[in-house]
């Protein structure tokens, strides 16, 4: 099955007849029918129905018709892409991002993918990054950014920023602030906590450091949800450990403290990750460049408190330096 037998089908199909379609194709109507026979003879079932003046699509005929016209499109995509012209691209992308950072870079990442591929399309699928991992292993997702993301067999991983952990707490909480240089880790033990399960990423964090420094939580509720978290513990169900990013804005209202962690700070990571062989792929390649990119103009914007971008750029072989993005929550510091 050559492309040219599916030029020829379409067109008399569309056309409704071998004449008017030999007049546009500028071919001879035998030149024509002899190709579409010839189709007709490779998938072994009847296309068309000839009549006196004209043609009929058979069902056959109008599911093969549906496919080849998408099939020609693509390949004039791909052509123009070849040539330079990327705006016409019309390829197909799937990105996960969890709650958190999505809500702060997907606007940055839809908006700049529109404008340089408009005719291409990109699915956004939300979840915590245990869950993105799985994507990204299942195919369900191309790219995907992932906190503290496990080393797994055939997912590359481009790191992105860093974030110090703190930790989150109601006003009316009996939580000594009054070293506002921040809580040592170990002093943790000490406070009722509410975190994710096992295996979300961030209770990875914590309870791969705290088995590093023989300390044990004090897991007062685990809830999976950031909204969730964040709302039992300004009910006083306990405080959390997060990045400030994720409580900055109700840490600015009043309605949450924050106090960084010490001796040692937790780091956050951000990476973002593709499977090694989609990595290779044209659009997965420039996805990655474009979601890096929005992380860092979000994180250099000062939306992203408390990032530290790290990393080179996927598409240069040129590694970028680490640069220091001061966050509100550093006030504790002063």
């Amino acid at each position: 099955m050559d492309i040219r037998k599916l030029r020829y089908f379409t067109q008399v199909a569309r056309s409704g007849s071998f004449v008017r379609a030999a007049s546009v194709l500028n071919v001879t109507q035998s030149a024509i029918s002899r190709q579409v026979q010839k189709l007709e003879a490779e998938l072994g079932v009847p296309l068309l129905i000839r009549r006196p003046h004209g043609v009929e699509v058979t069902e056959a005929g109008s599911i093969l018709l549906e496919q080849a016209e998408t099939l020609i499109n693509y390949l004039a995509q791909i052509r123009d892409l070849v040539r330079g012209k990327e705006e016409t691209f019309a390829g197909h992308a799937v990105l996960g991002v969890p709650p958190t950072s999505g809500i702060l870079i997907t606007p940055e990442v839809l908006g700049n993918f529109k404008t340089r591929w408009p005719y291409a399309t990109l699915q956004v699928r939300e979840g915590i990054s245990s869950y993105l991992e799985e994507w990204l292993l299942d195919r369900r997702v191309d790219v995907a950014v992932l906190h503290n993301p496990l080393q797994l067999d055939g997912i590359d991983l481009f790191p992105v920023l860093q974030e110090n952990m703190v930790l989150v707490f109601s006003p009316a909480s009996k939580i000594d602030i009054s070293n506002k240089a921040g809580i040592r880790f170990r002093d943790l033990t000490e406070v009722p906590l509410v975190l994710p399960s096992l295996p979300h990423a961030n209770r990875r964090l914590l309870e791969r450091v705290a088995l590093q420094h023989g300390v044990q939580f004090n897991v007062a509720v685990e809830v999976d949800g950031v909204p969730l978290v964040k709302e039992l513990v300004k009910r006083g169900f306990g405080s959390t450990v997060v990045t400030y990013a994720g409580v900055a804005a109700e840490v600015e209202r009043g309605e949450l403290n924050a106090v960084p962690i010490d001796r040692p700070q937790i780091v956050s990571a951000i990476s973002i990750g593709a499977r090694h062989e989609a990595k290779t792929r044209w659009l997965t390649k420039e996805l990655i460049s474009l979601v890096r990119r929005a992380i860092v103009t979000v994180a250099e914007s000062g939306r992203w408190s408390g990032a530290r971008v790290v990393g080179p750029d996927p598409s240069s072989n040129e590694a970028e330096p680490t640069r220091s993005l001061v966050g509100p929550w550093q006030r504790f510091r002063k």
